[in-house]
């Protein structure tokens, strides 16, 4: 009787047979690359969940009609790096799971953060800008990156929320055109580069007295260039200058800058009291939901606003004695012989304040 051993049977079987036990092993290899590769390629395109789970087609049509519909998911949803995307993959595959397993139908509303690597794996240079020019407002990533702003550390997504998911129901109140609510607005701007502006005026307008920005109005966008139309030769450097404010002129700053977020609005999320029991947190509410899981401001805070009016009778409330209201029937005879203003007074004085020409008589005020 032989008594070879197991293990001395299959290593001499292994030897005699090495050429084509390593040609199977290639085969086999290489099918595998190439079906992983052919897996990963087909579940990684956007339209593998977009249109076959329907729970995802709004986020995928939202996403279909964006800026960004040339960046696959996985590149702003999986952390950058070879482990963020396996972690990815897996918190993917549990989510499949989940879904499918489940008897009652999903009702809930998904959730998903972007983290800044992802942004700043195109954008880098962004955060190193000074100033970026968006609709009037020298903007500066640096500054509200890199340090926190009242205590709250902001994400890319703070203020570009709804560059994605979002955009096309803010869209579809804009249309026709985005210059009707951003009159300042450039082609460039519109789009790609989408601003959640209500963060900035969350953050800027509350809680501050009389309702205006706790920086300053000229910290963002300096002394307007533009001027009321029945005011032409209105100069607000030259007023500021003088020492007068933003509020000498104009009222409503800002409206809904205090609301009061209600406890109630908490349960939308969370389904338990334990959860919402730090309501009065400031720090530690904002750290976990904006710093640390990217919830935007108007999840929690209502719209804010920032659409400054003029005051009334404007002119008259600082310039009375150059321009008294009782002009016309002071200067009656005048008005009826057809003299204009400039045949008593210096051309200067009236063009000071409306179009040049109107001192003489070349150009009526519209």
């Amino acid at each position: 009787m032989d008594n070879t051993s197991p293990i001395a049977v299959i290593k001499n079987w292994i030897s005699a047979h090495k050429v084509p036990i390593v040609i199977v092993l290639v085969v086999m290899a290489s099918t595998m690359v190439v079906v992983t590769e052919k897996a990963l390629e087909i579940t990684e395109n956007p339209a593998f969940c977009g249109k076959n789970c329907h729970i995802m087609r709004p986020y995928f049509d939202s996403w279909y009609t964006s800026s960004h519909n040339d960046v696959r998911c996985v590149e702003c949803h999986y952390e950058p790096g070879v482990i963020g995307h396996i972690k990815g993959k897996a918190n993917g595959l549990l989510q499949f799971y989940s879904y499918e397993t489940t008897v009652e139908e999903y009702s809930g509303k998904l959730y998903a953060k972007v983290m800044d690597n992802n942004c700043l794996t195109c954008h880098e240079k962004r955060i190193f800008s000074s100033d970026v020019p968006y609709t009037g407002v020298n903007f500066s990533h640096q500054a509200h990156l890199l340090q926190p702003k009242r205590g709250i550390g902001l994400t890319c997504t703070s203020c570009h929320s709804m560059l994605v998911i979002g955009m096309k129901e803010h869209q579809s109140v804009t249309d026709p055109s985005c210059s009707q609510c951003h009159p300042n607005i450039v082609q460039k701007d519109i789009g790609h580069i989408v601003v959640t502006t209500s963060t900035c005026f969350t953050c800027h307008f509350r809680d501050v007295p009389g309702g205006t920005s706790i920086s300053g109005c000229p910290s963002c966008h300096g002394p307007p260039k533009e001027t009321h139309h029945n005011y032409t030769n209105f100069n607000h450097t030259d007023h500021l200058e003088r020492g007068y404010d933003c509020q000498t002129c104009h009222t409503n700053i800002s409206t809904g800058a205090n609301d009061i977020v209600s406890k109630s609005k908490c349960y939308s999320c969370h389904n338990s009291r334990d959860r919402v029991e730090k309501y009065d947190d400031f720090s530690f509410i904002h750290k976990e939901h904006v710093t640390n899981n990217k919830i935007a401001c108007y999840n929690c805070h209502s719209e804010v606003k920032h659409m400054p009016e003029l005051k009334q009778n404007l002119c008259s409330n600082c310039h009375k004695a150059e321009h008294p209201s009782d002009w016309l029937k002071t200067h009656k005879t005048q008005v009826l012989i057809g003299k204009v203003c400039s045949d008593c007074h210096q051309p200067k004085f009236c063009s000071d304040c409306h179009a040049t020409g109107v001192a003489s008589g070349k150009k009526a005020i519209t």
